[in-house]
Parts: structure tokens; C-alpha cells; sequence
């Protein structure tokens, strides 16, 4: 029987007042921080599409393993070796609820991984939102974010390209926090319309992952509408299962113009949500 775990929230109206608190400030710019130490304010719709030029690291043509992660802002006890043994396991690591503390830049300097996080907000002055990292650094990234209604901070995306060897086209990873409390479903699918508008331009393979927080039928059906019409599909977990909140996982994986090898959800303490690992190998040249 697969394991499962159900996701409970605090409710909503105490995301009120942690927001409207002055420890927590948002740049009226949308910032891209890198591993570099550089920060950008990105076209936040990706309007130029990179081409690699032949001397930056690239994926591996055989493939890579990818792991999304809702990290849970590093609450828990256990997470550092948690997000170790899984950078170790992974080509690309996504994470959401991701705080750029001290601790987590250490860690990644330890596993040697080049990341990109967009700052959806700063809570204390340190930097919060979905980050990117991996063993190769992003060709270019371009970001988003959207304010919450009820907790009036924003939730954010993050859209990065990686150069694959001996392809022409570059890899689409797109890294979503969902917008999550709101009275109905105009701003997620707003959200979620953004980076599709991206990814329909996008010529080569794509994988859309992250916390969607899908946590009701009606979400479920817009997102399923939008990865369709891309031509998404949505990897699937055998065993353990991602997280349940109402019933419905919020955490999903979408991939195109690639070949899923294997994936599994893992089971941990060190968050409220479980990492979701997929391998996928490129498709044939030619082929996609």
C-alpha cells in the first residue's frame, strides 16, 4: 500500500497578521540572486530565449535526475542532511520556501552547486522565495511573482535554461510556489497563464515542477487544462506519495520532450512536504 501524508495548514486568517508585521518587506523589483553574488532584475517574461555558445558546462546528453522540494522555509530539524544527500542525488534541485540563510549558503558551497533564487520577499532581511540550484549554472533565468490577497506577500517562479550536450535546444525548467489562500481562482490562473505563455515559446524539452498548491478539484482541472494544451505530462509515484492536503496532492512534476526513467516521492521529517525525484533521459535527436 503506498505511504501517504496529509498536509495540515494553519488556517488562514493568522497569515494576516504575519504579513502585515514589519519583519517582513518587498522589493518593488523582481531580484535574482545567484551563487555568483550577483543580482538581477530580470525581464520577468522571458522575452529573449538563450543559445549556448559552446563554453559553458552542460547536462549530460544521457540524461539527469531533478528534485523539487518544498524545503519549509528550513523550519524542521534534520533538513540540512536531508537537502545534502539530495543535492548529492540530483543534477537539478528545486526548492520552494527556500530562505536564504547562512546555513543554506554554506551547505550549498559545501555540495558545490551554482544557484539562482528570485527574492519573493525578505522576512528579517533575508531573502525568501523558489531557488534553482544544480551542478551546472543557468544559461539565463527570468522570474515572477504575484501578490497573495490575504497574506499580502507574493509567491514566485522561477523559469531557467540549461544547455544540454550536443543539442542545439536548451532545457525549460520552470519552479513554481503557487499563489495559495485566495477567494477564488482568478490570480492562480493568472499565475499560472504567465509561465505558460513563456513555455509555449519554448522549442526544446521542459519540465514544470514545484508546490502548485492544487488543493482542490477545481484547481486540479485548470492546471490539468494548461499542461495539457502544452503537452505536459505529469510524472507519477510509485510507493510513497507526495504530500495530501483536501485529498489532493499539491506537488507535482510536468515534463515534455523527454523520456521519464524512474521517479519516487521521499519520505522525510524535515518538511511538510516530501521531495519528488524524477530521472529522465533527452529523447532521440530528431524526435522532438
Amino acid at each position: 500500500m503506498a505511504k501517504t501524508r496529509t498536509l495540515i495548514l494553519f488556517p488562514i486568517f493568522l497569515a494576516v497578521p504575519l504579513a502585515i508585521t514589519s519583519c517582513f518587506s518587498v522589493s518593488k523589483q523582481d531580484q535574482i540572486l545567484s551563487s555568483s553574488g550577483e543580482i538581477r532584475h530580470d525581464d520577468p517574461l522571458c522575452a529573449e530565449q538563450p543559445v549556448a555558445d559552446g563554453t559553458q558546462k552542460v547536462l549530460s546528453e544521457t540524461g539527469f535526475t531533478l528534485t523539487s522540494w518544498n524545503i519549509y522555509k528550513q523550519n524542521n530539524t534534520g533538513w540540512r542532511k536531508d537537502l545534502k544527500a539530495l543535492s548529492n542525488e540530483s543534477d537539478l534541485l528545486l526548492l520552494q520556501e527556500a530562505y536564504l540563510t547562512p546555513e543554506l549558503t554554506q551547505l550549498l558551497g559545501l555540495t558545490e552547486d551554482e544557484w539562482e533564487m528570485i527574492s519573493a520577499f525578505r522576512y528579517q532581511g533575508i531573502h525568501a522565495g523558489v531557488m534553482t540550484a544544480g551542478d551546472i549554472p543557468a544559461l539565463s533565468s527570468c522570474a515572477q511573482r504575484i501578490i497573495e490577497p490575504l497574506a499580502q506577500l507574493p509567491k514566485s517562479s522561477l523559469i531557467s535554461y540549461f544547455p544540454v550536450k550536443d543539442r542545439k535546444n536548451t532545457l525549460l525548467v520552470a519552479n513554481i510556489h503557487s499563489i495559495n489562500f485566495t477567494p477564488g481562482v482568478e490570480l492562480f490562473t493568472e499565475q499560472l497563464q504567465e509561465i505558460k505563455s513563456v513555455m509555449a515559446r519554448h522549442q526544446g524539452p521542459i519540465v514544470f515542477a514545484g508546490d502548485f498548491n492544487t488543493w482542490s478539484q477545481e484547481r486540479l482541472v485548470i492546471l490539468d487544462q494548461l499542461t495539457g494544451d502544452l503537452g505536459l505530462k505529469e510524472v507519477t509515484f510509485d510507493g510513497t506519495e507526495p504530500v495530501q492536503f483536501f485529498g489532493h496532492h499539491l506537488d507535482h512534476i510536468f515534463f515534455r520532450g523527454l523520456t521519464l526513467e524512474n521517479a519516487e516521492a521521499v519520505s522525510v521529517e524535515s518538511s511538510d512536504h516530501y521531495p519528488l525525484k524524477a530521472h529522465f533521459k533527452f529523447v532521440p535527436k530528431g524526435s522532438y
